[in-house]
């Protein structure tokens, strides 16, 4: 015997938008991310890694965010890569946003233990909001400041503004076991 389904999968249905696969989006763009960061860097090196945490404020959605971010070094002179990871909660929203920081440090401006910095991030943001799921690629400048403890670690002070789909304002304080 038999049994023989009558379902036939329509094109539109491969493009919807749901809960479960907004979940999966997050967690192979997590995986990704990671894969590459790990990837990137030599077998006996380990980047500095940091947490993060701060204010948002999107189009009349305010939240907190979470995340952690990995100082990867100098692609340039004094031009750094940081990637990070957000975890947006608050206001009925969940926003997941891997960001990939290149920044200026200001090294002639001023002096250590102080550096402050600035520059620009090309971001993934992956949302639901008020239970609609969207995902945005977006870009942003940022500016901060940095300080290095007597302990080594370093401490951060950052504010990012959205320029192409991104938070209007972030505010941003870290710290970095480096």
């Amino acid at each position: 015997m038999t049994l023989e389904i009558d379902y036939e999968i329509e094109s539109t249905d491969l493009l919807v938008i749901t809960p479960e696969r907004t979940r999966m989006m997050k967690v192979f763009a997590l995986l990704v991310f990671l894969s590459v960061l790990l990837t990137a860097l030599p077998a006996s090196s380990t980047p500095p890694l940091g947490v993060r945490c701060g204010l948002t404020d999107w189009n009349r959605i305010d939240q907190i965010h979470l995340g952690m971010d990995a100082r990867m070094g100098e692609i340039f002179p004094s031009v750094e890569f940081t990637p990070n990871v957000e975890l947006g909660l608050g206001d009925n929203a969940t926003i997941l946003t891997i960001n990939g920081d290149v920044a200026y440090q200001f090294t002639e401006l001023v002096t250590s233990p102080w550096g402050m910095y600035g520059g620009g991030a090309l971001s993934i943001h992956f949302m639901d909001v008020y239970d609609r799921a969207d995902t945005d690629l977006g870009l942003n400048a940022l500016f901060g400041f940095t300080k290095i403890f007597t302990n080594g670690h370093r401490g951060m002070a950052e504010i990012r503004l959205g320029v192409i789909d991104s938070p209007d304002f972030k505010l941003t304080f870290g710290y970095s076991l480096n």
